[in-house]
């Protein structure tokens, strides 16, 4: 299979990796063209039907250029012990940008912000959380594709540490239920103490994974925890703000050429500039301006409570076959199959259109 060539209306021309183009292809990852990107808001902003699907290459494309402008300047440094990025790695970032979002359910965040808490249990310790399906769907794809080719196990375990980073994964929180064991609470000798302070005191954030020890730089790329700059963030600001018809002065073309790897302590983080400063901070205003105008709209925050209120409603009845005894006595069995994808199109036009058509009256 050979590299393709698609036009994206942000990006422009973007190559994919043939690799890609096989996860592309794979029912998990089409049924993003049916996940709105940005939910209820295409009811106030009607532009802002874009989905999922889109966003998910222009993170792949953004996260690959990002890898080979820190690739090339790396090379040029003349620095002892020096980390390197490896063209596998660039690809591992490209396939962790494209499948960083397969988890979503329908209507992106209204699915896991407001649906899913209306039902957790009590003594559930940690909600649902989508980057939780997306690891589930991205074993199932590599299930299903030829990768060995490219890949090799170590690095499907790294794409997955890209999307959810391991601290994520094995961080437990208490419920407000549980009482905390007092041995487990037993405090650490003065000795301990100093140990620790030591070990972090070059140390930014705590690691785990092996990998991002030595090049942390590279989980700075797909989902920053340090300082929440990132190519997730840089696709979905440019993208929105086109859709929304909201103009903004980021760019972050610029800061991808600006980027460099530097290093702080003992370890090498990305980096940019203090001409890039005001670029930044053209970054956070944009987020600012979109959670302002278009994410916290009042009129789009009343439409995904409605539309959520119609998922509660529908949630004990739309049911995946093999569930075929409450299937099939399903009030809502004389629509047909493909409205029980619960995360396809139908389900969003069939079940939410008596909730929403009821707006004008509202409002």
């Amino acid at each position: 299979m050979e590299a393709k060539i698609i036009n994206d209306p942000i990006w422009g021309p973007i190559e994919l990796h043939p690799l890609c183009i096989r996860i592309i292809d794979t029912p998990q990852f089409q049924r993003l063209r049916y996940i709105k990107q940005l939910g209820g808001i295409s009811l106030v902003y009607p532009g802002a039907c874009h989905c999922r699907f889109e966003h998910s290459i222009g993170t792949s494309y953004l996260a690959r250029s990002l890898g080979l402008e820190l690739q090339k300047n790396l090379a040029m440094l003349d620095e002892p012990n020096k980390p390197d990025i490896t063209d596998k790695e660039i690809l591992c970032l490209e396939v962790a940008g494209l499948c960083h979002d397969l988890g979503h359910g329908p209507f992106s965040h209204l699915f896991d912000q407001l649906f899913i808490p209306k039902f957790k249990k009590p003594g559930d310790q940690k909600a649902w959380e989508h980057e939780d399906a997306t690891l589930n769907m991205l074993n199932s794809i590599f299930k299903n594709i030829t990768w060995n080719d490219y890949l090799e196990d170590e690095d499907i375990e790294f794409i997955k540490n890209l999307i959810k980073n391991p601290d994520e994964k094995e961080q437990k929180k208490p419920s407000l239920n549980e009482k905390p064991d007092e041995k487990e609470q037993k405090k650490p000798s003065l000795n301990e103490k100093t140990d620790e302070k030591e070990q972090k005191k070059h140390c930014l954030y705590e690691k785990t994974d092996e990998k991002e020890q030595k090049k942390p730089s590279l989980y700075e790329i797909i989902a920053n925890g340090l300082n929440k700059i990132d190519v997730d963030k840089w696709d979905y600001f440019s993208r929105d703000c086109h859709m929304l018809g909201l103009h903004h002065n980021f760019q972050c073309k610029r800061s991808i050429k600006l980027a460099r790897v530097v290093k702080h302590g003992k370890e090498w983080h990305i980096s940019y500039p203090k001409s890039e400063y005001y670029n930044l901070f053209d970054m956070f205003y944009t987020r600012y301006t979109l959670y302002r105008q278009a994410y916290h709209h009042p009129v789009a925050k009343a439409v995904e409570m409605m539309i959520t209120d119609a998922f509660v409603k529908a949630n004990k009845c739309l049911l995946f076959p093999p569930n075929k005894q409450r299937y099939q006595t399903c009030y809502l069995k004389h629509l047909s199959k493909n409205t029980y994808d619960f995360f396809g199109r139908k389900l969003e036009v069939e079940i939410c259109w008596d909730c929403i058509k009821n707006l004008a009256r509202v409002f």
